[in-house]
């Protein structure tokens, strides 16, 4: 019989024609969870809408109306709330948590990652008062969380990183990965070249994401040995890393708008050789099961998230090191090596899915359960 799991969402739904709409990589992830569950979501409804939207699967049932949860509630097995925001943000949450709690359903609190320290790394070298916002929003978010996860049957997060966020008020602690890589995403083994390799970056652009770093180990690296360096995101540091690019001189640079996942973002990963990883907090950004699943070799931070994962560590270098990443990439510029690294890692792909993710993570919420 497949579990029956509530999912609180703070990211809504929109109603498209005949069916509900979200944000296309949480419509990802939440289908797929419905391939192995059966989910009731547990969201707003709004009427705005956006490009970047995709489907809910059919058999997701929706609740938008926190009346309906009463007798949702009785109906279900598990119950996950998000971990990731403030007080405000997670106050709605504190009635279900009180209901799982009459009807003896477990509550399973989900991390994905460190925002509170994601705001105070965004706020170093700007004004006194952007410090002090975000300290306070660092302090709101490690309350919240502490507070929740006190309170919920076991807490689930996304790389090894973020367990002491838990410590030591969690009862039981699920590490997972972020994966959203299915097992027809993977592409077939490329066919080996020696022509110049084209290297990419992608995600938000904020300081915690380390970007500036990735451009000063591409221009350190030599850029005769790459054809180009290419950024996918947008965000408040666009402008200072497009200065950072021209005063390197980078010959071939380009930042370039979000596109939409999966298709056209793994389109943009077949033109790619090697991604950066170049985040500065203790996450594990899904970026890394994508690049390999598209036959890219990802360059990752010495960090437990990405030790924990049995990386070659040849791919691994010193976090926050601009000359440690260059050496590394570097490296990389030799298709022998290229060839050893890829064979290595390639078996990562199909170890870590949104599926066996998902199965992984319900095998855990059903031990809990049945030791309740």
């Amino acid at each position: 019989m497949r579990p029956r799991v509530l999912v609180c969402s703070p990211i809504p739904v929109v109603r498209v024609g005949s069916a509900w709409h979200t944000l296309d990589l949480w419509a990802h992830d939440i289908n797929a969870q419905a391939d192995v569950a059966d989910i009731t979501l547990r969201c707003a409804a709004v009427d705005t809408t956006s490009d970047a939207l995709a489907p809910l699967a059919p058999g997701i049932a929706l609740v938008t109306e926190d009346d309906d949860l009463a007798s949702v509630i009785p109906q279900t097995d598990f119950i996950q709330i998000p971990g990731n925001a403030g007080w405000l943000t997670s106050r709605p949450y504190l009635p279900i948590v009180q209901w799982a709690k009459r009807f003896g359903k477990p509550v399973f609190l989900g991390i994905s990652s460190n925002r509170a320290r994601t705001y105070t790394m965004n706020a170093k070298g700007k004004s006194l008062f952007a410090r002090t916002k975000a300290l306070l929003q660092f302090v709101d978010i490690r309350m919240t969380q502490l507070f929740l996860a006190s309170r919920c049957a076991g807490v689930f997060v996304v790389g090894e990183g973020l367990r002491k966020l838990v410590w030591p008020v969690a009862r039981d602690v699920h590490v997972g990965v972020a994966s959203w890589v299915d097992a027809d995403d993977i592409a077939p083994p490329r066919a080996d070249h020696d022509r110049p390799l084209r290297v990419c970056m992608a995600g938000r652009l904020e300081p915690m994401k380390g970007f500036h770093i990735g451009i000063d180990a591409f221009a350190l690296a030599g850029q005769e040995r790459f054809a180009s360096l290419t950024i996918i995101g947008r965000g408040a540091e666009q402008d200072a890393l497009a200065r950072q690019a021209e005063q390197g001189q980078l010959a071939d640079f380009a930042i370039l708008p979000p596109v939409g996942y999966p298709t056209a973002f793994f389109h943009f990963l077949d033109n790619q050789d090697i991604v950066l990883m170049t985040n500065l907090n203790d996450e594990q950004p899904r970026l890394i099961f994508d690049a390999i699943s598209r036959g890219c070799i990802p360059l990752c931070p010495d960090t437990p998230p990405y030790r924990a994962l049995g990386l070659d560590t040849r791919i691994l270098y010193e976090q926050g090191s601009a000359a440690s990443l260059a050496d590394r990439l570097r490296s990389l510029a030799d298709p022998a090596l290229r060839r050893q690294v890829g064979h290595v890692i390639a078996a990562k792909a199909t170890t870590y899915t949104v599926h066996t993710m998902h199965r992984a993570r319900l095998d855990w919420m059903a031990e809990i359960a049945a030791r309740r």
